[in-house]
């Protein structure tokens, strides 16, 4: 299922971004309304989930300018527990509001539910193994096999390799990765690097081949691994 997440804390995007794919979902983000705008057009995600108070183009005009054109579901996040926005926000045709803070978990359930219960019935549930390469990753049960057999990763471990899984070919910023696995509260490169050099070592994967997580220098980390055709 995908779903696109639109906030201009950049910090609780990548959280609740994160959050989200561990529970399966396909997460597409945007910083600003304008360009969840752009995103909703060009990907056609099944959920989209809005913070209210961003620039050029608020949570609601989203709303709105979705609504004129499509039933995609759409859960409005707000830090104001207003019941006049709230009201505001039902009349431009949100299918829920969620006042911050909120838990990660709550918003998965409410995610599913307006999925259940709206034009998007029937809708796949979240992918909840991913193959990337030779390797599968079960979000559910943070277990990785290779051929059938269990490679044994620490929770730490599981959470780089999924992150960079989620994001292979790309490059992943070295705090976003640390932030990830460590929380705001510990975690630093050095340990970042230590871990890299674990997985590598587990997963048997040569440096330097086609399939392997790649440093970019002053930058982050890279997953090269090719995903079955």
């Amino acid at each position: 299922m995908k779903v696109l997440l639109i906030d201009d804390d950049t910090d609780l995007l990548d959280v609740t971004a994160y959050a989200l794919r561990r529970e399966g979902f396909n997460v597409m983000v945007a910083t600003d309304g304008r360009a969840g705008i752009e995103r909703w057009s060009r990907d056609e995600p099944d959920v989209v989930v809005s913070d209210v108070i961003m620039p050029f183009v608020n949570g609601l005009e989203l709303c709105h300018q979705i609504r004129e054109s499509s039933s995609t579901p759409v859960i409005l996040l707000t830090a104001a527990n207003s019941e006049e926005q709230i009201i505001q926000g039902f009349q431009m045709g949100a299918d829920d509001y969620i006042v911050k803070p909120f838990s990660p978990r709550q918003l998965a359930m409410r995610i599913r539910a307006v999925c259940r219960r709206g034009a998007s019935a029937g809708m796949p549930e979240p992918i909840l193994q991913l193959q990337v390469g030779e390797f599968l990753l079960d979000v559910e049960s943070h277990e990785v096999a290779f051929e059938g057999e269990q490679v044994q990763l620490t929770p730490i471990e599981f959470k780089l390799l999924h992150i960079l899984a989620v994001n292979r070919g790309r490059v992943v910023n070295a705090s976003r990765l640390v932030d990830y696995a460590w929380g705001y509260n510990g975690g630093d490169v050095f340990l970042l690097k230590t871990h890299i050099s674990h997985i590598r070592k587990k997963l048997n994967l040569p440096r330097g081949g086609v399939e392997d997580i790649r440093s970019v220098p002053r930058v982050g980390y890279r997953l090269t691994m090719s995903v079955p055709a």
